[in-house]
């Protein structure tokens, strides 16, 4: 078996905090006071998972039967289903084709008396610009949950949340997401913070009868996060800040090469708020380069270069489609961009020469197809 540098350092890293014991208090509540540190935020309670941090919100929110939760078209499916489990409705709302997050001046036409709560998703480390969904939460007097996505509080936003909003960060890592499983609920409302940690029941504290799968929820039985998840958090905590200024000048390298072609669009930066670039999101111009987004991506990893596509909207997905009546027209922003958006590698381990080979292949693709299109021009 290939030895693994990188996964021999992170091994490395956790070997080296649990050996140093835990201090007077558990592992969870070092992570969750190291977390409230980085991310300026009062209150942080860590669970087992993002989607239990999800359900523990909206049941320490209470809500109910037939409320209603605004979230994107564009987001992962189990966001909707995890609303479900509440008995409560989804309602979808198209994309901002900007910045592919939920698009704040359709929401106000969605809201209804049952309205509960808005969830919103950064795309690819790119943070929402929570403002105009926060005033419109606060006057309606509703939730608003920001699914971070990223494991690097206080990088991409600090001590910004008011009391009606909730950050969630995601736990995980290159090495291996078995051992970083987890996420970190934060919130600046004491009472919300209480709420969450009266509902989340230890694992040596479920009777026999209680570990069992709950198959309703689709959640693990526990929903407090391991000591070994907390752990490798906070070994992951350490090297995070470096780790992101890598992906960050693999991504100016990026949008430096591709910015001048006009088959190429480069991913939307905020100039308040920086990007923790998880994922390199480059549009492209379909028109220009001749070829469909699945084409591109076919011969470029023929061609030796990893590229991957975003998960599929919820307008898209058959299952969705059927429950939710809706189709791939419903929400016509969220198709689009799906459907011209490609993600480069982005390892903040990657090397100057890797990152110029993927650069190079790109564009050697996109020549090649600028002379078919003019030799198909000629002969015309």
């Amino acid at each position: 078996m290939a030895h693994d540098p990188a996964a021999s350092a992170a091994v490395a890293d956790l070997q080296r905090l649990v050996a140093l014991g835990p201090s007077h208090q558990d592992w969870q509540t070092e992570l969750e006071a190291e977390t409230a540190r980085l991310s300026g935020t009062p209150h942080v309670v860590a669970v087992a998972s993002a989607n239990v941090a999800l359900h523990c919100v909206l049941a320490a929110s209470h809500l109910q039967p037939d409320d209603e939760v605004i979230i994107p078209a564009y987001l992962p499916p189990s966001i909707p289903e995890v609303i479900r489990q509440f008995d409560a409705h989804p309602i979808l709302v198209d994309i901002d084709a900007e910045s592919a997050h939920l698009d704040a001046h359709q929401v106000a036409n969605s809201l209804t008396d049952r309205t509960r709560a808005i969830v919103v998703v950064d795309i690819a480390g790119l943070p929402v610009d929570i403002r105009p969904l926060s005033r419109l939460c606060q006057e309606h007097q509703l939730l608003l949950v920001n699914d971070a996505q990223t494991q690097s509080p206080g990088i991409s936003a600090r001590g910004d949340l008011q009391g009606n909003q909730v950050r969630i960060y995601h736990c995980r890592s290159a090495e291996t997401s078995l051992l970083s499983s987890g996420a970190l609920i934060c919130t600046a409302d004491a009472v919300l913070a209480e709420r969450l940690r009266n509902g989340i029941t230890p694992l040596d504290e479920l009777t026999d009868e209680a570990k069992q799968w709950d198959a309703r929820r689709s959640l693990h039985y526990a929903d407090r996060m391991t000591d070994l998840a907390a752990v490798w958090q906070l070994a992951a905590f350490g090297k995070a800040r470096q780790a992101w200024r890598r992906r960050s000048q693999i991504a100016m390298s990026y949008t430096a090469a591709f910015s001048c072609r006009r088959e190429f669009q480069v991913p939307f930066e905020r100039p308040d708020a920086s990007h923790t670039w998880l994922e390199y999101p480059l549009r492209l111009n379909l028109q220009h380069l001749g070829v469909t987004r699945d084409e591109f991506t076919s011969e470029l990893r023929r061609r030796g270069v990893c590229v991957t596509v975003p998960y599929l909207p919820v307008n898209l997905m058959p299952h969705y489609q059927a429950r939710y009546g809706v189709g791939a027209e419903t929400f016509p922003v969220a198709r689009n961009e799906f459907l011209r958006r490609v993600c480069l590698p982005i390892d903040g381990r990657m090397s100057d020469s890797a990152i110029d080979r993927v650069v190079d292949t790109v564009m050697s693709f996109a020549d090649d197809l600028q002379d078919r299109r003019l030799t198909n021009s000629v002969m015309r």
